[in-house]
């Protein structure tokens, strides 16, 4: 029996991208239709009825980049087990039941058991797995309250830490996440259905989080710690749908609970710095932790059939956000005074977000599309303005009354307006034309309100059966009011703090800084798709992307973007039995921002126009910075089956990217150094062989060489005491090289 081989492995992201650009038209419809050609060997056996898979596989190293999400991170050997098993015994009834990668911490199972058109239910469990850098150390102990060793020597910086190389001990960055579902399906009769879903997610595992101990922000002791991450998420939803001649519609609520079983992490103190009540051994810094909260929503969608060539679409929704966990103590420190106490127990917070979309789609003649379309979207905050005297950096007793700072709505409220037409030409083209406006109104924000216009042009072309052309020109303007720079300033201080201000200094950012969001901007884009078919074997491909941000009012911030994308694929298949697809790309990401060097006191003046000029007026203490990112991919996949018993399949990728940035200073004064370049490189050879040894028994073997090598400068030599108001875990850049083999036995039956 012939039987092809089935890939454990996708086309790369990029060979994705070029061939699904490929379209071509029907000479029936002139409908556009992927021309993608089929490679041997990737179908899923979807007919090939009950399988069971067992095998072991080795992987040659420690890893943290090649088993990043795949449950491959630890050397050594690990079972394959995968189970695809169904049964249509029963007249009116069926089971199917998958499991895969029964032998890793990646493991999914699904339960099915059906009477076609009428029930259906499901059960079923996915697992998985994150693990990131496992190279660091920390001398902290303990989980959600972080102790130092009995022996610990402080000091004023890392340096002076005696103890601190024999008290590091490394811990593992893992998040493990484990989902239960259950899910039913029900048809009440002709017109109408119900289906509900329940699942319930545990997520555990330790991060990282970086905290400080400081009593203002012109000093401070930092540090980088463990993060304990146990979060448990309960979702349900239940959904009624009616489907009609003309009408179809679906109506569903939906309620989530979320629980983090840590509601801070504290840690005590390794310094000395700030007192005997802040420094070691008693000092204490705590960071409040992401709290409990609760969602309820509804959601409605359909669609209207108003006649043959009219169409109506909407879906509206509604959701209510609330939270109301119990605030904790000003300061993790109880060394630390807080005469005056929080103004409230806990937030007592809703957020409602409301959107609702329409679209009417016509066809007045038969060569002539049109639509317009509508969408609102409205976020409210429901959430009391009280001030807080809260403590700063766990560093100082509790501020005095002109240094409360105020918590703020942020509302928010887009709605958008459009059409697009569009109108088939000869040589098989169309024409389309899409118009959309857009305004937005904040509260709170450096800026009440922006409006965008964006137009967008398109032409598909195939001017004969081999050749396809898909051409798109965008253009958006975006127009902001005027830029209210200390609308931040007055939302979050106090009043007699503010008075106490001189006016030239009442800002946060500096005036002249535009938030890149709130900006005008004008954005341009250019895509173009070739694909070609010189002949019944071939298809070449050709995608090209051209895409920049010009923020041409701000003078500090982010004032330009700019992104370059060119992808070429070639396919290649002279016989059913073998294919072969090679493919390359590169990409080009710029971007451009100024910035001003200035101290505070009258050096922080942003308004002054005569000289002699303060720091945070003069542009002589601007500095630019130009980033640029490179990414060059390369790759090739081939697939053959070598005889009626052999099949084989190999898939290889090249990625090198380059991360530049270069800084420029304006003023003697100001002395400034390129950060070094960063550079990644990725080498992803996977080779799989299956043999029939019988009728319904394949014998497969699997191969991957992995190669992962960066030189991020962040890392490169930088111990745990390196800088020394900042412990860090002092973690290796990822070099990595791992050889995986796995063999298996699939038997096959019916």
């Amino acid at each position: 029996m012939k039987r092809s081989i089935r890939l454990p492995f996708q086309l790369t992201a990029a060979a994705s991208l070029v061939l699904s650009a490929s379209h071509a038209l029907t000479a029936e419809d002139e409908a556009y239709t992927p021309l993608a050609l089929q490679l041997p060997g990737t179908a899923v056996l979807a007919a090939a009825g009950n399988r069971v898979e067992l095998g072991l596989s080795h992987t040659s190293d420690d890893n943290f980049m090649f088993g990043q999400y795949n449950g491959l991170h630890e050397n050594g050997v690990n079972l394959i087990g995968n189970l695809q098993w169904q049964d249509f015994s029963a007249e009116d009834s069926y089971w199917q039941v998958s499991l895969s990668d029964l032998g890793l911490d990646t493991r999914e199972g699904l339960a099915t058991w059906a009477r076609p058109g009428r029930l259906k239910f499901r059960v079923g469990f996915d697992s998985q797995l994150q693990v990131r850098n496992d190279s660091g150390r920390t001398p902290f102990r303990g989980d959600d309250r972080l102790l130092l060793p009995d022996n610990w020597t402080s000091g004023l910086s890392t340096a002076d830490w005696d103890q601190l190389p024999g008290s590091l001990h490394g811990f593992e960055r893992e998040l493990e996440r484990d989902k239960l579902f259950a899910e039913i399906e029900a048809s009440l009769n002709d017109h109408w259905s119900l289906d509900s879903h329940l699942s319930y997610e545990s997520r555990e595992g330790t991060g990282d989080i970086g905290g400080a101990i400081a009593p203002d922000r012109s000093a401070g002791d930092a540090v980088l710690l463990p993060l304990p991450v146990d979060y448990r998420t309960t979702e349900l939803d239940l959904g009624l749908a009616y489907r009609g001649s003309a009408l179809s519609v679906e109506g569903r609520v939906a309620y989530s609970d979320f629980d983090n079983k840590n509601e801070i992490l504290t840690w005590q103190n390794p310094y000395s710095s700030f007192g005997p009540r802040v420094a070691y051994p008693s000092g204490t810094g705590g960071l409040g932790l992401a709290p409990d909260n609760d969602q309820r929503s509804a959601r409605l969608t359909g669609v209207y059939v108003l006649s043959p060539y009219a169409r109506l679409q909407f879906d509206g929704s509604y959701a209510l956000n609330s939270q109301d966990q119990d605030y904790l103590e000003y300061s993790a420190n109880g060394n630390l005074l807080a005469p005056e106490s929080l103004p409230r127990a806990n937030l007592d917070g809703e957020v409602a977000v409301t959107q609702f979309g329409g679209k009417l789609l016509l066809r007045p003649l038969p060569k002539l599309d049109l639509n317009g379309f509508y969408r609102y979207r409205e976020r409210d905050y429901d959430v009391p303005r009280d001030g807080y005297r809260y403590i700063r950096g766990d560093g100082q007793n509790q501020p005095r009354a002109a240094l409360t700072v105020y918590n703020s709505a942020r509302d928010y409220e887009s709605e958008t307006l459009g059409g697009e037409a569009s109108y088939r030409l000869p040589l098989r083209s169309r024409l389309r034309f899409e118009y959309a406006f857009e305004q937005i109104d904040r509260k709170n924000a450096a800026v009440d309100h922006t409006e965008e216009d964006r137009y967008t042009l398109g032409y598909r072309i195939q001017p004969w059966s081999q050749f396809s052309a898909n051409i798109e020109l965008l253009y958006g303007d975006r127009q902001a009011d005027t830029y209210q720079w200390d609308q931040s300033y007055y939302a979050l201080l106090d009043t007699e703090l503010i008075n106490a201000t001189p006016d030239n200094q009442r800002y946060i950012n500096h005036p002249e800084l535009s938030q890149f969001f709130l900006s005008n901007r004008e954005q341009q884009e250019v895509k173009l798709d070739l694909s070609y078919l010189p002949g019944a074997n071939w298809n070449l491909a050709l995608n090209l992307l051209w895409h920049e941000d010009d923020y041409d009012k701000s003078e500090l911030g982010l004032t330009e973007t700019d992104w370059q994308r060119l992808n070429l694929s070639a396919s290649y298949a002279p016989g059913s039995d073998i294919s072969l697809t090679v493919y390359g790309g590169f990409d080009r990401f710029e971007s451009e921002q100024s910035s001003r060097a200035f101290r505070g006191g009258q050096e922080k003046d942003a308004f002054t126009i005569y000289p002699p000029l303060p720091q945070a007026s003069d542009p002589g203490r601007n500095w630019d910075l130009d980033s640029k990112d490179d990414s060059f991919t390369l790759g090739a996949q081939l697939t053959w089956q070598a005889s009626e018993a052999l099949s084989l399949a190999l898939d290889y990728s090249f990625v090198d990217t380059t991360a530049e940035q270069r800084l420029t200073t304006f003023d003697d004064g100001l002395v400034a150094s390129d950060l070094p370049d960063v550079d990644t490189t990725l080498h992803h050879l996977e080779a799989v062989g299956s043999w029939v040894v019988r009728e319904g028994l394949d014998l497969q073997l699997h191969y991957q060489y992995y190669r992962f090598k960066t030189d991020d400068w962040a890392r490169e030599g930088v111990q745990t005491d390196t800088i020394g108001k900042l412990l860090t875990f002092g973690d290796r850049n990822a070099n990595e090289q791992i050889h995986y083999v796995g063999a298996s036995v699939t038997y096959h039956w019916q």
